[in-house]
């Protein structure tokens, strides 16, 4: 696949083209209240006693999974098409009819926004430029300057190997740099079980943050998707890896500099995994063309975990549960506050 670089301000102006023009949201399909769950076993071990009763309605989270067939060309991504599917998922997202009106709702001309990328898994399995840049183009659509957008992640080898450039001031691009460059925020904070290094991004630069995770599974938190990320932000994830991650994954995000800050959820599943993950595993990916798209990190995470399990259930693989890894912490997220975990309880809209 050939490897697409980063939009400079010169092709800005070509890919706003894409913004302006590519912005008709198609038909979607709602699901009904009904309980739209897991594998069995894991909507158990997930959902513990809030179980969808007989007759009852209550206002969705809603997640937009949409896909496009034709996001792939012969070198690699169509980059007009995915322009395309993030313009219409966000906007259908927000409820409004172009991505442009979406941003502007979501985010301010004077937010210092970052984008917390996942690139652990490299080239074949880590959030695309091409996601990325439709992100930046309608950010830079309603006003917000290339300095004020940080692309961020681990390191900046992680990044720059898969087609991120190493930008630590933002003149012809947005900012883009690792924790290892931006440093981490002298003071450590706590937040539930854990007690952590913020990244100085989150903790001192950014006044809002786009999450742009791989839908993926995760060989210990069972879902390696949105929230689970955001061990991305801290000094010392390697330490909250225990109980299949629960409730570490909730409490990273119910900390302020997550959930004061976290906006918007893209989830890129251009190219997903449904096992093997973290890392990359050809022989459980598939290129379907799919973005989860929500401002529910728990809504969107359920979601993902729902993917993963009908996935796995088609290739003849045992549940997440089975396999000793149900996303448990999805509930502790919802306690905590953090949004609704239950599927019956979620809008998903696909197309």
């Amino acid at each position: 696949m050939t490897q697409q670089r980063f939009i400079c301000r010169r092709q800005f102006l070509t890919s706003s083209a894409y913004a302006l023009t590519a912005l008709t949201v198609g038909a979607v399909i709602p699901v009904s209240a009904s309980c739209n769950t897991f594998d069995e076993s894991t909507r158990k071990a997930v959902s513990g006693d809030n179980q969808c009763r007989k007759g009852e309605r209550r206002p969705p989270s809603r997640v937009v999974s949409y896909t496009d067939a034709n996001a792939f060309g012969k070198g690699g991504h169509n980059v007009a098409r995915v322009q395309q599917l993030v313009n219409q998922s966000v906007a259908k997202m927000v409820g409004v009819k172009d991505a442009r009106e979406a941003f502007r709702s979501l985010f301010a001309p004077d937010d210092v926004v970052a984008l917390k990328l996942n690139c652990l898994a490299g080239p074949k399995l880590s959030s695309s430029v091409s996601v990325v840049n439709a992100i930046v183009t309608n950010l830079r659509a309603i006003g917000i300057p290339f300095e004020n957008i940080i692309l961020f992640e681990r390191s900046t080898v992680e990044m720059t190997r898969v087609g991120f450039p190493r930008d630590l001031v933002g003149k012809s691009g947005p900012r883009c740099y690792g924790n290892d460059e931006a440093g981490y925020h002298r003071e450590l904070t706590f937040s539930g079980d854990i007690g952590s290094l913020f990244s100085n991004v989150v903790a001192n630069q950014a006044t809002a943050i786009i999450n742009v995770p791989v839908l993926k599974d995760h060989d210990l938190s069972g879902v390696g998707c949105g929230m689970k990320n955001m061990f991305g932000v801290i000094h010392n994830p390697n330490k909250y890896h225990d109980n299949n991650c629960d409730p570490y994954v909730a409490d990273v995000c119910a900390h302020p500099y997550v959930k004061q800050k976290l906006k918007l959820t893209v989830a890129d599943g251009l190219t997903a995994q449904y096992h093997g993950g973290p890392a990359g595993n050809l022989t459980y990916q598939k290129r379907e063309g799919r973005l989860l798209v929500s401002t529910d990190p728990v809504a969107l995470d359920a979601t993902a975990g729902q993917w993963i399990e009908e996935q796995r259930k088609r290739a003849g693989l045992a549940s997440l549960t089975e396999s000793k890894r149900a996303p448990r912490w999805l509930r502790t997220a919802s306690k905590k506050g953090l949004g609704e975990h239950r599927l019956d309880r979620i809008e998903l809209m696909e197309r």
